[in-house]
C-alpha cells in the first residue's frame, strides 16, 4: 500500500513519522516549561478566540469570524513579548546544560582549592545559622560570573577571602548585612546584602517564604547555586537550575555543593 507515491514502509514515511515525533516532543517540552506560568492563560485565551473564529466561519458569521481570526493572529505576535522572561529562562537553562557538558567551553574553570574552601566555610556557616535559628542566603557563582544586574542594592566588597567566621558575622541578625544574600566567587566574597529577584508566583511557590522565592528566583535567571537556611524551620536547601531542592544534612550539603560546582572538572 502506498500514499503520495511512497510505500508506507519506505524511508520517506519513516522520515515523516520521525519529523512529526520530533516536533511533538519539542512542543511538549515547551508546554511543560510554560504551563504553570501566569502568561499561559493568555495562550489559552488566544486558542479559544481562534476556535471561536473557526466555528463562526463554519456557521456563516463571516464578518465576526474574520475579525476574531485577525485578533487571534495579531495576538500571536504579542506572545514573544508576553513570554520574554520565560523564553530567557529557557534559553539560559539550555546554555547551562551546554556549559555543563563542555560544549564550546573555552573558559578557565575555577580553582579547585578555592571552591573547596568556600564550600567548607558555607557548611560551617549553615550549622551556625541553624543552631541559632537564624536565616541566610549564600550565592555561589558558577560559569555565569556577571550576576550583578540580578543582585539589587548589593554592597560591593573588595574581594574579601571567604572564612566561616566572616560569613557568620555578615549573616548574624542586627548586623548591617544580614538582610539579603552573600555572593561568593571562587574563594572570595564579592557582595553582601544583595536583594535577589523573587520567583514568579505559582502553585509551587505559594507556600514559600521570601527567602525561598529569592533563592529560586536567582536560580531561574542564572546558573548560580544558592544555599538557603530557613529562619522558621532551620532547614537547609539549595536552589539551582530553577529548582529548589532539599532539605539537606551537613554531610549531604557538602556533597551536593561539590557536585554542583563540578569539582572533578576544576583545575588546581
Amino acid at each position: 500500500m502506498s500514499l503520495l507515491g511512497h510505500n508506507f514502509l519506505s524511508v520517506f514515511w519513516l522520515i515523516q513519522v520521525l519529523d512529526i515525533a520530533l516536533i511533538t516532543f519539542l512542543v511538549w517540552l515547551l508546554l511543560r516549561a510554560l504551563w504553570n506560568q501566569p502568561a499561559m492563560r493568555v495562550v489559552i485565551a488566544i486558542v479559544i478566540v481562534w476556535g471561536i473564529s473557526v466555528l463562526l466561519n463554519l456557521i456563516g458569521f463571516y464578518s465576526i469570524g474574520y475579525i476574531t481570526g485577525k485578533i487571534a493572529s495579531v495576538t500571536i505576535f504579542a506572545l514573544i513579548v508576553i513570554f520574554s522572561h520565560e523564553l530567557k529562562v529557557i534559553l539560559a537553562r539550555f546554555g547551562m546544560y551546554l556549559s555543563r557538558i563542555g560544549f564550546l567551553d573555552f573558559k578557565q574553570h575555577y580553582a579547585k582549592k578555592g571552591v573547596q574552601i568556600s564550600i567548607e566555610a558555607i557548611v560551617e556557616t549553615c550549622r551556625y545559622l541553624k543552631e541559632r535559628n537564624f536565616g541566610g542566603l549564600i550565592v555561589l557563582i558558577r560559569e555565569d560570573k556577571d550576576i550583578r544586574s540580578d543582585c539589587q542594592d548589593a554592597f560591593a566588597l573588595d574581594d574579601l577571602p571567604v572564612t566561616a567566621q566572616l560569613l557568620q558575622a555578615l549573616l548574624t541578625p542586627s548586623g548591617p548585612f544580614h538582610d539579603g544574600a552573600i555572593v561568593i566567587k571562587e574563594d572570595v566574597i564579592t557582595m553582601a546584602r544583595a536583594i535577589l529577584p523573587l520567583s514568579m508566583p505559582s502553585e509551587e511557590t505559594r507556600f514559600y517564604g521570601t527567602r525561598h522565592r529569592a533563592a529560586k528566583g536567582l536560580a531561574e535567571k542564572t546558573d548560580a547555586v544558592v544555599v538557603l537556611v530557613s529562619e522558621e524551620s532551620g532547614s537547609i536547601r539549595i536552589a539551582f537550575d530553577g529548582k529548589l531542592t532539599g532539605p539537606y544534612s551537613y554531610e549531604t550539603l557538602k556533597e551536593k555543593l561539590e557536585r554542583l560546582m563540578d569539582m572533578d572538572r576544576r583545575e588546581d
